[in-house]
């Protein structure tokens, strides 16, 4: 649904030059006669109530004075928001009304002390629920009104629960969830799962509502994704998470909103070999031969820079060490650290939260860096591309199979190969471990004995940051 960049009819090669080299921009945008616009295909579920099939519109922003699209891509994001507004509404109308009838409904059967039941639902209930209802309902004269009488009896009928307002579903019964996490991690949450239901929708060649839904039709949807997987390369892995959120969304939506779906259909629709999508480790020889060598990181700005070589030492993951505050890390004490919390934003899982000493070349990096790393805060996605397409360009990934992540991997291995206990490990990475915990578990005096054993030369990340 997502359009690619194109340029418009009028645009000069050297603004369509520029515009093919911008990489943050909204990917909804396009240049026409030297102007931002927004393009748009309208959505399938939409196609029928908006003709259009293609929205376009300007975004008033002149290439000239945003090169990068920054601007523009703000602009994108309203103009986004304003159209899903405008579809929903379309194709709402009556069932929004139906919708807010029903949950008016709900909310005065539960100021009457009482569970909102359709008439098929109270029909399987004991006569004295019945009397129950008779009786709330009596008192006060409550039945002469008719909305009490609706709420008491479940008159009001429940409306179809459709595909199109699945994501809109469930991150209502997620707020709690959403208002711990940062705008670029709630960002990430909402865009993965609307595009996994975007392509069910695309699949079906329509809007269902979710108790129309098969299990050919999942089956289906199963199928896209191995077709992708066999066609473009697509690692399973990928397809498997697009499973996962439609499947999760829906079991979300059912549970709070008693839909008494058959969850049976959605079972069992995940790829063979999507779990086994782990990075492999760099070598040490690799890290200090390749990574650390003579001007291998001098291209990099400061913060990246100094960012890598933290996650080199701490392994850590990125996205925790670029969103550390002054707080967080600690330079001062007898044993200098970084504090991982869920500050301003949603940790991996509980055991996330955790202390890790500084040594060798992190220690140096963080003394650079004692308020933190602003340029990559909540903004670890960036970091990652940033890293990638050095590592790419300089050739300093041995292959497919390696990433940034691969240094974590690493570090893990490291801290194996100097006998260190497996808990430690676990705890010092931030990993779920299945196990009791007993204890307040390793300190930061034995986690540094065995990451100083490990320490690679402080010198070599000096030597890496020199120019050739």
């Amino acid at each position: 649904m997502t359009l690619a960049l194109v340029s418009g009819d009028k645009t000069s090669n050297k603004t369509s030059n520029v515009t093919a080299k911008m990489e943050t921009r909204n990917d909804r945008l396009t240049v026409r006669n030297g102007v931002w616009h927004y393009v748009r295909r309208v959505p399938v579920e939409y196609r029928q109530i908006d003709p259009r099939g293609i929205v376009k519109l300007s975004t008033k922003v002149k290439v000239a004075a945003d090169r990068s699209g920054t601007k523009a891509s703000r602009v994108a994001a309203k103009l986004d928001e304003k159209l899903e507004l405008y579809w929903r509404g379309l194709a709402g109308g009556a069932s929004i009304e139906a919708r807010q009838a029903w949950q008016d409904a709900v909310a005065r059967a539960r100021t009457l002390d009482l569970e909102y039941l359709a008439p098929a639902e109270g029909a399987q209930r004991p006569i004295s629920d019945v009397l129950t209802r008779l009786e709330t309902l009596m008192e006060h004269d409550r039945w002469r009104q008719p909305a009490m009488r609706q709420a008491a009896g479940g008159l009001v009928e429940r409306p179809a629960l459709k595909l199109s307002t699945l994501f809109d579903d469930y991150a209502e019964a997620k707020r709690a969830r959403l208002a711990k996490m940062s705008e670029d991690q709630q960002r990430k949450w909402k865009s993965a799962k609307r595009r996994a239901v975007e392509i069910l929708i695309e699949h079906l060649e329509g809007d269902k509502a979710l108790h129309e839904l098969t299990r050919a039709d999942m089956l289906g949807y199963t199928k896209v994704w191995e077709d992708r997987v066999i066609d473009e390369g697509l690692h399973p892995g990928t397809a498997n998470k697009n499973i996962t959120h439609i499947v999760g969304m829906i079991r979300t939506v059912n549970r709070v909103h008693q839909l008494h779906l058959d969850m049976a259909i959605f079972s069992d629709l995940r790829l063979e070999g999507g779990r086994n999508n782990s990075r492999k480790p760099f070598l040490v020889k690799h890290i200090t031969g390749e990574i650390l060598a003579p001007g291998a990181l001098a291209a990099l700005n400061d913060e990246a820079r100094d960012a890598l070589l933290v996650v080199v030492e701490t392994g850590a993951r990125p996205s925790e060490i670029v969103n550390l505050d002054p707080a967080g890390i600690v330079l001062d004490a007898e044993i200098p650290h970084i504090k991982i919390r869920p500050t301003g934003r949603l940790l991996k899982n509980e055991v996330s939260e955790r202390d890790i000493p500084l040594v060798g070349m992190a220690l140096d990096a963080m003394k650079r860096h004692p308020a933190g790393f602003p340029r990559y805060r909540d903004r670890g996605s960036q970091l990652s591309a940033v890293l990638m397409k050095h590592f790419k360009a300089h050739k300093l990934l041995p292959s497919d199979e390696h990433s940034i992540y691969s240094l974590r991997h690493s570090f893990k291995d490291r801290l194996k190969a100097v006998l260190a206990p497996e808990e430690l490990i676990d705890e010092t990475m931030g990993h779920a471990i299945d196990k009791p915990k007993y204890g307040d578990g390793y300190g930061l005096q034995l986690k540094r004995k065995f990451i100083q054993a490990i320490a690679l030369t402080p010198s070599l990340a000096e030597v890496a940051c020199k120019s050739r």
